[in-house]
């Protein structure tokens, strides 16, 4: 039987290791619901990411038949923000360009916001993917939009792809890749498949481009059996890493490709399946890959693709990054599960009902890497928006 004093001594043990697991600050937390009766009307992301030098969250856009325009979270003044995107007057001026016509009833301008990608303040540039689709068309055209923020208008407008009318198989997706504030330059990815149902044959034509100022530079253009899938960027090193959605179960042997922008090396190389989880270490040396279904995870060398350490966490991750110096976080809907990058061992767990009282699915978070990450929860009001939590390690 423990003493008074022995229990009073194993009591401030428990605080203080309990404190020293759950140590993080909530910077902020916020929820906006998809809402087609305000105007204008907000339609809830499925995967926001930090923009604005750390400081905003895109979080949204307006619907198809609103006005174009894009939303974000303050983190600052924690404020939600909106920012409608000039289309319909450069539209107006180049209508040759385009297909289709301003429509009196429904969806107004033949355009739609495709793939949000940057917005920075500092060099006062913004940019985006546009799909051009007529009302009573097939065909569809795909653009590079730029947008100088201090003028507040279109000054870019560069043709990517275009899939003709008589077309009836091919699908294009578009994903960003990154940002790089020491260059001013942002790399996304736009791909399309020639046919979505045949899974055997390398039908996908996929391109990695990069924009700088007002300059769009389509960097690689590549084959494959699989679209770009969460691609991630590393500005210190300018390494550029994308990978392939493949359950385990259907044995397609997904690859994954490593593009060194500074030696213009582009490798392939096996990957785990459903990659969710994917990050580069701070110096970029190492390249981390966990893997939502199975619960495998791989450190490859970046210097040596084929020098690859294995070992095996839990399944249904959504989400992997660092969001302090050696510490490498798992986010999974049970839980932030913390690992030493080194030895790949589970540090400690940080339970994701600390932050949720309902359901959880952790899915669409994101890391501002070694400085903050971005909880998000789809579940915690089935009838409103994701919750989320803006958390700082301490």
């Amino acid at each position: 039987m423990f003493s008074k004093i022995g229990y009073c001594l194993f009591s401030i043990f428990c605080t203080f290791f309990v404190g020293s697991i759950f140590s993080q600050t909530i910077e902020s937390e916020f929820s906006f619901a998809t809402n087609f009766e305000v105007r204008p009307t907000f339609v809830e992301g499925s995967n926001p990411y930090f923009v604005n030098a750390g400081k905003w969250i895109y979080v949204g856009k307006t619907a198809d038949f609103d006005e174009p325009g894009i939303y974000f979270y303050d983190t600052v003044s924690k404020q939600k923000i909106y920012k409608a995107i000039p289309l319909e007057s450069y539209y107006q001026a180049h209508t040759a360009d385009f297909l289709g016509q301003i429509e009196t009833k429904g969806k107004r301008l033949p355009l739609t916001v495709y793939e949000f990608l940057f917005y920075e303040e500092a060099n006062g540039r913004a940019g985006f993917v546009l799909e051009n689709k007529a009302k009573s068309s097939k065909a569809k055209k795909y653009f590079y939009v730029g947008w100088d923020l201090n003028s507040n208008s279109i000054d870019v407008v560069e043709p990517i792809y275009e899939i003709p009318e008589e077309d009836k198989k091919s699908f294009a997706q578009s994903s960003y890749i990154g940002y790089s504030a020491k260059d001013q330059s942002s790399y996304f990815t736009f791909a399309v498949d020639a046919d979505l149902k045949d899974d055997e044959s390398e039908d996908v034509s996929a391109y990695i481009y990069k924009i700088q100022n007002q300059n769009l530079t389509k960097l690689k253009e590549y084959r494959s059996k699989f679209y770009p899938y969460t691609p991630d960027f590393h500005p210190e090193s300018n390494q550029i890493v994308i990978a392939a959605y493949a359950e385990a179960f259907q044995n397609r042997n997904p690859q994954g490709y490593l593009f060194q922008l500074d030696s213009n090396t582009f490798q392939s190389f096996s990957i785990p399946s459903v990659p969710y989880g994917i990050c580069f270490s701070k110096d970029g040396k190492s390249l981390y890959m966990a893997a939502a279904d199975t619960g495998e995870v791989r450190v490859y060398n970046t210097t040596n693709l084929s020098d690859v350490k294995k070992s095996k966490w839990g399944t249904h991750g959504h989400k992997l990054g660092f969001w302090k110096d050696g510490e490498l976080v798992w986010v999974r809907n049970s839980g932030l599960h913390i690992y030493d990058p080194k030895t790949l061992k589970q540090k400690k767990v940080i339970p994701t009902k600390k932050f949720y009282k309902n359901h959880v699915n952790v899915s669409g978070s994101a890391f501002v890497p070694f400085q903050k990450l971005l909880l998000r929860n789809i579940l915690e009001d089935p009838k409103g928006g994701a919750s989320n939590r803006v958390l700082v390690a301490e």
